[in-house]
């Protein structure tokens, strides 16, 4: 026996006990794999960016960034996190046979040691502290996000008895053969356990034995129970860290429509990858995502949680009959897929881990994936999902109908005629030339910028109030630019969002031939809707198109910075308007905040405007609440639950704002309708007016583009 542990009865069966917990642990892992190698599609790269993939594990796993929306959670988590990381010493130590005792020992004189046993005592008082802490917000506080089940208070007291069990008996060790340099609090514990009054030897003997073998026995206690635990996320979470998506958010997983084993979306287990299921079994079912998703919070059926725990169901039950010991590997198949439970691994997904309503509800604005501290990617699932049931099954709402035969038919989803989308641009002083004029005269190179109006700024009489506004923002600054008119193309982001990659493709693959046609990739495109910005930015590289795409919120920032745009100041005014005495909420968008990362530059933008007080919003930046035109719902009636932009505008008003500025003419619309509606009968005159309209109206009269202010009242 080791020295180190020569008081401890019966020491030598710790390497039975441990080590053979973690050969089952093993195998339990093992099984959930065997799954994992049964889905069809491939997962990431481990060598993708590895720098960035690190570089994540310390943000995400070891900081836990995202936990911090929540602080006093995450000071709970991190607490349990890092001491339970910390205390492993101990343990490391006793199934090494003191060995790292001895490692650490060597330097120093021992000092070394000492310090490590300073820290664990600190460690382990403050883990405690935190458990009990944990079991009052479950038991007592209660918070509505989290999922309340027998789980968690099991884990719970597992990981308190553990830490007590190995403190205390330090504590019975060291009354009964004596001090532990370092070990000042459980010193401080021994004294009156081996003092006068105290415990027999006898009784210390006993109290250190019992306390002893009960921590090993729950560690290994706790390496069996964990692989069908939802604390599993302890192992997984690194690696589902690690193999995150790091292409942008706002790329949905390309599709070949053309390749002859083609599958159209997700429909069984099987057709997701196994870094999909690695999703499923590190949820660690804190209810983040349900609590941001903005469906979930107006009455919808879909919770994102409930839907990543029904991948993990739907992923144990096809390993239902697995034996912990996999079957001796035969030629075909290795012993790995033989004995898989193939009903429910081609069970479908809609209907079992998701409602079938529910997948329609999701307005893929990514609150979730944005809320969840292990990077779970739920809105590439839904969307996924949808692709099978438009492009296989035809199974989706029928309003949708409309929207796809309108983008297939004319180009755009409001099902206008293409000769009307200069409409726009009729009563403005000034000039805005076609792009196939500008190339027929061979004046291309002249061109600073492409303006890509979109299809709502071009067919919603509204939001052409806000292309007319921003045409105006670049005339005063001198800016050369044109549009497409006719030759422009819905990007397709709909029919994407909605299901119909085929419908996407052929008007991307047409936009893409236009743009590559005029050499818009030696320059730049800017548009005001986060949507095409998205979809033209993120996107079309998918299909070949690479371009330089600007969202109007950054270009009009960058022409006030470098002074090509001037407004007035704060006693003068433009044309009786301008920023004074006005007070302002800014609404994110979600495609534009969460989805590329565009926060800082809209306000900005506002913060020029002489007067104006911005009023922000408690749902704001990267924590925005949709306006609920996303996904497609655009073109979808919301028969469940409250309207999403009537939460959304309700928001807004609450702030006491005289008007609610957009960025987005999705959430233009969403909010001038939520607007009117809040405000009828009441004598309200909040109203939703884009950045570039506000700017426009405030521009110092001076300059070029003000003769066109008057069209814009």
């Amino acid at each position: 026996m080791n020295a180190i542990f020569e008081d401890v009865p019966y020491y030598p069966l710790v390497f039975v006990v441990f080590w053979g917990a973690v050969v089952v642990f093993g195998l339990a892992m093992a099984r959930h794999l065997r799954v994992f190698a049964a889905t069809r599609a491939a997962g990431p790269s481990p060598f993708e960016d590895v720098r960035a993939r690190f570089a994540g594990l310390i943000q995400y796993a070891f900081v836990q960034t995202k936990m911090f929306k929540d602080p006093r959670a995450a000071i709970l988590h991190l607490g349990i996190f890092w001491g339970f990381i910390l205390l492993t010493i101990g343990t490391a130590n006793v199934v090494t046979g003191g060995l790292v005792q001895q490692v650490l020992s060597a330097p120093f004189g021992g000092v070394l040691w000492a310090a490590i046993l300073a820290m664990q005592n600190v460690v382990a008082v403050t883990v405690i502290a935190f458990i009990l802490w944990a079991f009052e917000r479950r038991l007592i506080s209660r918070p509505a996000r989290l999922t309340y089940n027998l789980d968690a208070l099991l884990i719970l007291g597992m990981i308190g008895t553990l830490v007590a069990a190995e403190f205390f008996a330090q504590a019975f060790e060291i009354a009964r053969y004596g001090a532990q340099p370092g070990a000042f609090i459980t010193s401080a514990i021994a004294q009156p356990l081996g003092g006068i009054g105290g415990l027999s030897r006898a009784g210390l003997e006993t109290g250190f034995a019992i306390l002893w073998w009960l921590h090993m026995l729950i560690v290994a206690a706790f390496l069996v129970y964990l692989p069908g635990s939802k604390h599993l996320h302890i192992a997984t979470s690194f690696f589902n860290i690690y193999f995150r998506k790091l292409k942008p958010r706002g790329e949905l997983p390309a599709m070949d429509l053309e390749a002859e084993d083609a599958t159209f979306g997700l429909r069984t287990l099987a057709d997701l990858g196994w870094n999909d299921l690695l999703d499923g079994f590190t949820c660690t079912e804190c209810g983040r995502c349900q609590q941001a998703c903005p469906a979930w919070n107006t009455g919808k059926p879909l919770n994102p949680k409930q839907f990543i725990m029904g991948i993990r169901d739907m992923s144990v039950e096809a390993e239902h009959g697995l034996p912990l010991i996999p079957n001796s590997p035969s030629a075909a198949s290795f012993g790995l897929t033989d004995v898989i439970n193939q009903a429910a691994m081609l069970s479908p997904i809609v209907d079992n881990a998701i409602p079938y309503d529910a997948v329609w509800d999701c307005v893929t604005c990514g609150a979730c994936v944005e809320a969840c501290p292990v990077l779970i990617e739920h809105v590439d699932k839904i969307v996924g999902l949808r692709r099978n049931l438009v492009l296989e099954d035809s199974r989706f709402p029928t309003e949708l109908n409309g929207a796809f035969r309108n983008m297939e038919g004319v180009g755009n989803p409001w099902g206008q005629p293409p000769t009307t989308r200069t409409d726009w641009t009729k009563g403005l002083a000034f000039e805005i030339p076609l792009v196939a004029d500008v190339a027929a005269r061979g004046e291309l190179g002249s061109l600073d910028v492409l303006y890509w109006v979109g299809c709502a700024a071009a067919f919603d009489e509204r939001n052409r109030k806000v292309a007319r506004a921003f045409a105006t923002c670049l005339d005063a600054a001198g800016i050369n630019f044109a549009i497409l008119g006719q030759e422009e193309s819905c990007t397709g982001d709909p029919a994407r969002r909605m299901g119909n990659d085929y419908v996407f493709q052929m008007l991307a693959s047409g936009n893409i031939e236009t743009l590559n046609r005029y050499r818009m990739g030696e320059r730049t495109i800017v548009t005001a809707c986060p949507h095409c910005f998205n979809s033209i930015g993120n996107e079309y590289g998918q299909l070949g198109g690479n371009f330089r795409v600007i969202h109007h919120a950054a270009f009009l920032r960058e022409l006030l910075a470098n002074g090509r745009l001037r407004v007035v100041d704060a006693d003068a005014g433009a044309n009786g308007a301008g920023g004074t005495g006005r007070s302002v909420t800014l609404h994110d968008s979600c495609y534009l905040t969460r989805y590329n990362g565009i926060v800082d530059q809209p306000r900005e933008v506002l913060g020029s405007i002489a007067g104006l007080e911005l009023r922000e919003m408690d749902n704001r930046g990267k924590n925005t609440f949709c306006c609920g035109a996303g996904g497609g719902r655009m073109w979808m009636e919301e028969t469940r639950g409250t309207r999403i932009n009537e939460a959304r505008t309700s928001q807004a008003l609450a702030t006491g704002a005289s008007t609610v500025a957009t960025e987005c003419p999705f959430c233009m619309t969403m909010l001038k309708d939520g607007l009117e509606a809040a405000q009828s009968g009441t004598g309200g005159t909040v109203k939703a007016i884009d950045i570039a309209e506000l700017l426009a109206e405030s521009l110092a009269p001076t300059q070029p583009g003000s003769r066109a202010l008057p069209v814009l009242q």
